[in-house]
């Protein structure tokens, strides 16, 4: 538990309604969202009250803040509603994950000025610039806070200048390091290089799909050599090789130096987004589907779904799909799920919980719309649905039956919508 990240607070997402205020004003004013990046847990929002703008002054982005650098936190955090300043040094900077997506992972700024909840969205400065974004911290630990460093806001600005957020791209390959002498000499490393790192698998729904193999050694990104632990060396720092293609858009090339078979080459690689409906990520912005057939609710897998204190059994599950299936270019896009059984006479004895489909009167669903097609589309009175799992019995749905009791169950448990499906009304 001693290292467990949390978020700070999650300021825009799933709102429905915002107001900023002023620390030298009372007045609240209305606030419009413009831009979300979920990856990267930044948002662009406005004020159209040219009021609210008077007498200020933008405040520059500077560089990033080395070791040991004072900086200053600036927020409204929790023990009192005026404004906070807390002054504290950077003390470590390195590619963390980002929990407010749970799955992305982007360069931190570590700081042990107080970072607390309400704290998060607030500027982090030294000598009056910008040099992050208060956003996360760690429980059970004291005086450990993170920032957004300067690099992961200017790409995000930079992003939205056409007007819409794209997001990171995604290399797609999973790596070992290279630290071995006799692995080394095994993919054709000459002797005495120490550098590089192999590739285990290229993912099909990313930018490396293609163009690299497994067992190529890359040696270098953009002409920055990866050392054998798998990081580039920026500076005074050593960051993971990823960080180059962190620092560029979707649409941008990478030049990747590698060895295969023993012969150096160059692989220019088009920076492209994960490609896979499939996300191991939260999801925020998005109203969850569903389905309730009789007394029988369906659900979509998400990574939201986990999220609600669903078993680990689950969890891992998810895991070995989204690894062996998804990551190998297989047509299934989601999971979905029996969640539940609604207890009433015509469910008596049927005991399913997240339960995975694994069809439909022996037709696979691709996803969670084609599996409400099928059961719709279905003539037969009897519907049969597999599920996995060897000790997981079938399910028949008794149509004409569903039929009659459906309207009794939706009042009884006051349901006022029996389904929500994307694509559909």
């Amino acid at each position: 538990m001693a290292g467990r990240l949390r978020r700070v607070r999650t300021v825009v997402a799933d709102a429905r309604h915002l107001l900023v205020k002023r620390s030298d004003r009372v007045k609240r004013y209305p606030a419009r969202v413009l831009f979300v990046g979920h990856d990267c847990d930044l948002a662009a929002i406005t004020v159209d009250d040219e009021t609210f703008w008077e007498g200020m002054e933008p405040l520059e982005i500077a560089e990033r803040p080395q070791l040991r650098d004072t900086v200053l936190t600036i927020g409204y955090p929790t023990g009192g509603s005026r404004l906070s300043i807390t002054q504290g040094v950077v003390s470590r900077i390195e590619m963390r994950t980002y929990v407010h997506s749970n799955a992305d992972e982007h360069l931190t700024i570590q700081t042990d000025a107080a970072i607390n909840p309400g704290n998060s969205g607030g500027p982090v400065l030294r000598d009056g610039k910008v040099v992050g974004v208060a956003f996360q911290g760690m429980f059970f630990s004291q005086n450990i806070g993170y920032m957004i460093p300067p690099s992961v806001i200017e790409h995000f600005l930079v992003d939205i200048e056409d007007d819409r957020y794209d997001g990171y791209p995604e290399l797609g390959i999973y790596t070992a390091n290279l630290e071995n002498a006799t692995h080394r000499a095994f993919l054709g490393v000459p002797e005495g290089n120490e550098q590089g790192v192999v590739v285990l698998k290229p993912l099909p729904y990313a930018s490396c799909w293609g163009l690299l193999q497994k067992n190529d050694v890359l040696l270098a990104i953009d002409g920055v050599p990866i050392e054998s632990d798998g990081t580039v060396k920026e500076g005074d720092e050593f960051f993971d090789f990823t960080w180059i293609v962190e620092n560029k858009q979707i649409g941008e090339t990478v030049v990747l130096t590698i060895l295969r078979g023993g012969r150096p080459m160059d692989v220019e690689v088009p920076l492209k987004a994960w490609g896979a409906r499939m996300q191991q990520r939260n999801e925020y912005d998005r109203r969850p589907e569903y389905l309730v057939l009789g007394g029988y609710l369906f659900v979509p897998l998400t990574q939201n779904y986990l999220g609600w204190g669903s078993s680990n059994d689950i969890s891992y599950y998810m895991q070995q799909y989204y690894r062996t299936v998804a990551e190998e270019g297989r047509t299934r896009e989601q999971l979905v799920l029996l969640s539940r059984v609604l207890p009433h006479e015509s469910t008596r004895y049927v005991g399913y919980s997240d339960a995975i489909v694994a069809s439909v009167d022996g037709k696979v669903p691709n996803d969670f719309c084609e599996f409400v097609a099928l059961i719709e589309g279905s003539p037969a009175e009897m519907i049969r649905i597999e599920f996995e799992g060897v000790n997981v019995p079938p399910l028949i749905l008794d149509m004409p039956t569903l039929r009659r009791v459906h309207p009794e169950i939706l009042q009884q448990y006051q349901i006022p919508e029996d389904r929500y499906v994307e694509g559909k009304k």
